[in-house]
């Protein structure tokens, strides 16, 4: 990877992003997977309550945030290495940018829908 094509912050990030998503698929998993009394027939009310709390949406919201930064940036990354025109680069970084608005637009937009529609919501 050239980083000075690329970018430091890019870089940079890359790498910022991919230890907090570690951390925070691994918090998800363990809350929302592994924990204890997962196979009680009460265990899927209590998912629901504890998914639609305003700190897991939060939460949930910033995951997104790093999963669609991180896999655009990626993308962004491997398109670096090669020589392209100015042009070209422009078009490519203004459809990952629109991309990744309408990603992370989708997904709040998923998240809030899914809490407010259910019993639990907030």
């Amino acid at each position: 990877m050239n980083i000075e094509k690329r970018g430091f912050w890019s870089w940079f990030l890359q790498r910022i992003t991919a230890m907090l998503l570690v951390m925070g698929m691994a918090i998800h998993f363990f809350v929302f997977h592994f924990s204890p009394g997962r196979y009680a027939s009460r265990y899927y009310d209590e998912i629901i309550h504890r998914f639609c709390s305003p700190g897991w949406i939060a939460f949930h919201i910033c995951l997104l945030a790093l999963v669609v930064f991180h896999g655009l940036n990626g993308l962004w990354g491997i398109f670096a290495d090669f020589s392209w025109g100015e042009r070209v680069v422009q078009s490519v970084k203004g459809v990952l940018w629109l991309t990744g608005i309408t990603l992370f637009g989708v997904g709040v937009y998923i998240l809030i829908c899914f809490a407010t529609t259910t019993n639990n919501g907030f």
